[in-house]
């Protein structure tokens, strides 16, 4: 019996050496990413600590333990330390981020603004959607995309009828999401912590209306000076569609003012709206959806000060141009005249060819 007790002894004596001189010397438990723009590297995660470096958002990271709040990582340079779990992103969620950026990064931003409140940035639009990263308030984004989503069951729950009164049906509640574009990262965030806005020279087209979007088609000279003309888009009470109605706007040089060169009401548009260039020609699209829930895409030229519908293109992935113009209504040139007037006269808001180029001049850009 002695004897087999001296044996277990040296095995275990012999396993211990063994795992203590041969083992590897760390065992990689995850690939990890920086969250934060910048995040300090510890030399501990003990209450007294230092700090021997400083990591950035989006570098690379291997995890080899971890305690309750600290990870134990090695940076791509071969630097060892501790940093805060809670700023480190999984490679997963690393990798839906990096190809929703890819996804958006040539869509001209819709509008801008900046949070107002502190703001998780997810990888879809849902409250249970992977975080990529915590946004403070006042930050800038850019908005290139929205959505409406039913809100989660436990926070839409409301209280129960009192006993004897009719329960009335109720819709169930939603919430607006916008997809935003910012430092070098694209994410979901709840619409409401978002405030647009509005360039200052056309401040005066938002009174009294959701602007919701505003495009530059060109710049026109005036004096040295190089003016944006705008396509703006603004939305009703609806939730569902992300705008309604568009108006152009376009530079009168001879009075140094604004003019609405062409309105367009009762539309069921979505973002984006996009921008671009055809033989010299500004031109954009919408798109739209029928009231048979047909989705195609409206397309429009800038002919100097003169907005022309070109056509229409079926589908909303289609960057073709129609293949044909349409035809203008008769009686058109002089509506749009009548429009014309009526827009210098009151500076307010209330008033498939190949050959398609998006727009290459940067375009940054009301309520959820």
């Amino acid at each position: 019996m002695k004897a087999f007790l001296v044996l277990v002894f040296l095995a275990a004596v012999g396993g211990a050496y063994y795992y203590w001189f041969y083992r590897p010397a760390h065992t990689v438990l995850e690939v990890c990413y920086v969250l934060p723009a910048t995040l300090p590297l510890m030399d501990s995660p003990a209450e007294v600590r230092a700090q021997i470096g400083e990591l950035h958002s989006g570098e690379r990271l291997q995890v080899f333990s971890r305690t309750r709040n600290w990870a134990k990582a090695r940076t791509a340079g071969g630097r060892e330390g501790w940093v805060e779990s809670k700023y480190l992103l999984d490679a997963e969620t690393f990798a839906g981020g990096e190809r929703l950026l890819k996804q958006v990064e040539r869509v001209p931003a819709q509008a801008s603004g900046s949070l107002v409140t502190d703001s998780a940035l997810r990888l879809s639009p849902s409250r249970q959607a992977g975080i990529m990263g915590n946004l403070a308030a006042g930050e800038p984004v850019e908005v290139v995309g929205r959505r409406v989503v039913a809100r989660p069951a436990a926070l839409s729950e409301k209280p129960t009828e009192a006993a004897g009164e009719a329960e009335t049906p109720r819709e169930p509640e939603r919430d607006v999401w916008y997809l935003v574009r910012r430092k070098g990262q694209a994410g979901w965030l709840i619409g409401r912590y978002v405030s647009l806005k509005v360039p200052e020279e056309i401040g005066a087209y938002a009174q009294d209306v959701n602007l919701v979007a505003w495009l530059v088609l060109d710049r026109v000279q005036d004096n040295g000076a190089r003016i944006p003309q705008y396509v703006l888009a603004d939305r009703n009470e609806t939730q569902d569609d992300d705008f309604n109605r568009i108006r152009v706007l376009t530079w009168w040089a001879k009075r140094h003012h604004y003019v609405i060169a062409h309105v367009e009401s009762n539309l069921n548009g979505y973002f984006p709206i996009v921008t671009g260039i055809s033989n010299g020609v500004p031109v954009f699209r919408l798109r739209l959806m029928d009231q048979n829930g047909r989705k195609l895409q409206k397309v429009y030229g800038l002919l100097g000060t003169v907005v022309r519908v070109l056509g229409t293109v079926d589908g909303w992935e289609s960057d073709a141009l129609p293949s044909a113009p349409e035809k203008p209504p008769r009686g058109r040139r002089d509506n749009r005249q009548a429009s014309r007037s009526v827009g210098r006269d009151r500076m307010t808001p209330s008033g498939t060819r190949s050959d398609w180029v998006p727009s290459k001049e940067p375009v940054f850009a009301g309520r959820g």
